[in-house]
């Protein structure tokens, strides 16, 4: 370990107790890295609403701080401070924006679905219509791809079950799941524009 792998891993036991100092050389140094994170989160997930940069580094800054420092001491030195910050950063902030992200195509899809209850034959022949439409882009999935799409969706499992199940980590499923649902719209968006 070089000195300043050791300098960091003070400094942040230092943040992490509250010191003073620690804390003006965080708003200092390192306010800016999380701001930067966020910008590539939004980047990446591009919200359709105004979000507030500032509100979400605050959240984020409260994280860090919450419970009595905890995540400040998960910080085991094996990065550098900024490195590692910058990572849990825009980690944090590809949950929270994909999360709005999320919410929002769920209810534009929820308000496309035909109503289970209405029985009329226009309604059954629209969802018949959409569950073959969803099975045809499903069988255009790699056989690993239809797996996960089974686990989650069939059996119902959550991305700590699947990652068990699968023998992988929980953030790596998350993100292929991520993958297949936009690969199964895109592939929806073609069925389509064919039909």
């Amino acid at each position: 370990m070089q000195a300043d792998d050791r300098d960091d891993l003070s400094f942040a036991r230092q943040l992490s107790d509250g010191e003073p100092v620690a804390v003006l050389r965080f708003e200092a140094r390192y306010r800016r890295v999380i701001h930067h994170a966020f910008g590539r989160a939004c980047a990446r997930w591009r919200p359709e609403v105004p979000v507030e940069a500032e509100d979400y580094v605050q959240d984020f800054v409260g994280f860090l701080f919450d419970d009595g420092g905890r995540r400040l001491r998960s910080y085991a030195g094996r990065a550098s401070f900024g490195s590692w910050l910058y990572t849990v950063a825009l980690r944090y902030f590809q949950r929270a924006l994909s999360r709005l992200a999320k919410d929002r195509r769920s209810g534009a899809i929820l308000t496309e679905l035909p109503d289970r209850g209405d029985r009329n034959p226009e309604a059954l022949a629209a969802a018949a219509l959409d569950a073959e439409r969803l099975r045809d882009a499903v069988s255009q999935l790699s056989a690993e791809d239809q797996l996960h799409v089974r686990l989650f969706f069939v059996e119902g499992q959550n991305a700590s079950e699947v990652a068990r199940t699968l023998g992988k980590g929980a953030s790596a499923v998350r993100m292929r799941k991520m993958r297949i649902l936009e690969r199964l719209r895109s592939l929806l968006e073609s069925l389509e524009d064919e039909s």
